[in-house]
């Protein structure tokens, strides 16, 4: 009976700790997943109610970020723009949460109009939305930015719906967020080094198999593969100046913004860009994500 009981009591133990466990890799972050898609949605439907520049305002965080090219004001750039003008339709195809529930990204295809009724969009383009729990419990979008594609998506990609992370790519476990910091720092500068002798390798090397590129006037590429094949024909000497950034309280998602020039044999191109860097299943840090902005010739 003492043996049974002793069971029972190791039992409940362990279901206890997995109960703990819960906040970093449970139902809370299914939740937070979940809430950035209703954001998101609410998002859209606020932009076609009472226009665009109301819906940014709204959903935008105060210390937002957007790019203009460059990394600006969120806010103050959306309480300056008119309303009026473009009417931007827009969906997420991917949605990834940190352990913490707290830090966020979506991205998906958009469109544009001139008015909302109109029937066929201008322009098509690819957004990035870093979301943000705020201490009121709110979504807000914490950086938004987006390119140029020469089309609409094709609906039948295998990511269509596709809002969810699935359940075994949670990440590894992580240290201390002092060491984790560190090593995210360590990764960046290895990164930055390997960058200005081959960018294209050095995106490879660095990057979660998954990971998303996005450049301007293409598709998004999905994968290591696919991405070696966009970059090959667009390689360079990278070189990268660091503006912001932050990372999640779980310290397995951490993203950073700033500037890039990239000397190709003929050209040198400037611009802006965005890295999402997440751990992997060894708890490494690694691309998850990789946008460039060339600056207006």
């Amino acid at each position: 009976m003492k043996t049974f009981s002793l069971l029972i009591i190791a039992a409940l133990a362990v279901a206890i700790a997995r109960a703990e466990e819960q906040p970093t890799d449970g139902v809370p972050r299914a939740v937070a997943q979940m809430a950035i898609r209703e954001s998101e949605k609410k998002f859209y439907e606020m932009g076609q109610a009472q226009g665009t520049r109301a819906a940014f305002l709204h959903f935008l965080a105060e210390d937002s970020i957007v790019f203009r090219p460059g990394p600006v004001s969120g806010k103050e750039v959306w309480n300056k723009r008119p309303e009026g003008g473009v009417s931007l339709k827009w969906k997420p195809k991917f949605v990834w949460v940190s352990r913490g529930a707290d830090l966020g990204y979506s991205t998906g295809p958009a469109e544009w109009r001139k008015a909302k009724e109109d029937l066929k969009p201008f322009g098509y383009g690819q957004f990035i939305t870093i979301w943000k729990k705020q201490k009121d419990g709110q979504w807000r979008a914490a950086l938004d930015v987006g390119g140029e594609v020469p089309a609409a998506p094709n609906e039948s990609d295998e990511e269509a719906g596709n809002v969810f992370t699935p359940i075994d790519d949670v990440g590894g476990a992580t240290p201390d967020c002092a060491t984790a910091a560190k090593n995210l720092r360590d990764a960046e500068n290895k990164f930055a080094t390997a960058a200005k002798g081959d960018s294209t390798i050095a995106l490879s090397e660095a990057s979660l198999p998954t990971i998303r590129v996005h450049r301007e006037n293409v598709f998004p590429a999905l994968g290591k593969y696919p991405a070696q094949l966009m970059l090959s024909v667009h390689r360079g000497h990278l070189t990268m100046e660091k503006m912001g950034g932050e990372m999640s309280s779980a310290c397995d998602l951490a993203y950073n913004y700033g500037k890039y020039s990239l000397v190709e044999p003929t050209s040198t191109e400037r611009g802006h860009y965005l890295q999402i860097w997440r751990t992997d299943a060894e708890g490494n840090w690694k691309i998850a994500l990789d946008f460039q902005s060339p600056m207006p010739k």
